[in-house]
């Protein structure tokens, strides 16, 4: 007979990090960049103050905030921020005109356009933002897998020790 390698607090830990992160992961992301239509999104018309990059764990960049005049904060996922997007921030002068269109699920920026400019655009932002939330359909699936093993483990542990009574 093989001894169970894993003890009764590794298999709760494990059930609960993954049912919590596929939770996550599965159905949190799938609302947080649902594809929404044009016109449910709000429209914020302000003046640009300044934006900041925040990288990622492993490089790349996790999302931009964007601070305006009105004193609100937007921020640009981190799929939606190409190298073209980031140099037209770059580009862009404290006070000037920006109309934005924020996600109606949080404060994602879908489109993003000054006076003169685009710089980003609806429908290319759906589509990421879509992609995006596959890929983390996906690992949190995976994720769901940890969370069978740690259950599987803890039936195991309660089958043995009701036999052991």
């Amino acid at each position: 007979m093989r001894k169970n390698s894993m003890s009764l607090a590794e298999a709760i830990t494990l059930f609960v990090i993954g049912a919590f992160m596929g939770t996550v992961f599965t159905f949190g992301v799938q609302y947080w960049n649902a594809e929404v239509p044009r016109d449910s999104c709000e429209v914020v018309e302000t003046k640009f103050v300044s934006y900041k990059e925040y990288s990622g764990r492993y490089g790349g960049i996790r999302e931009i905030a964007i601070d305006c005049l009105n004193g609100e904060r937007f921020f640009i996922d981190g799929v939606c921020a190409s190298d073209e997007v980031c140099n037209l921030l770059y580009e862009l002068k404290t006070n000037e005109n920006i109309i934005l269109l924020i996600h109606p699920a949080g404060d994602t920026i879908v489109e993003f356009s000054t006076d003169n400019n685009t710089i980003l655009i609806f429908v290319d932002a759906m589509e990421k933002l879509r992609k995006e939330a596959t890929g983390f359909l996906f690992l949190g699936i995976f994720m769901y897998s940890f969370a069978l093993a740690g259950l599987y483990n803890i039936i195991i542990y309660g089958v043995k020790k009701y036999k052991n009574r």
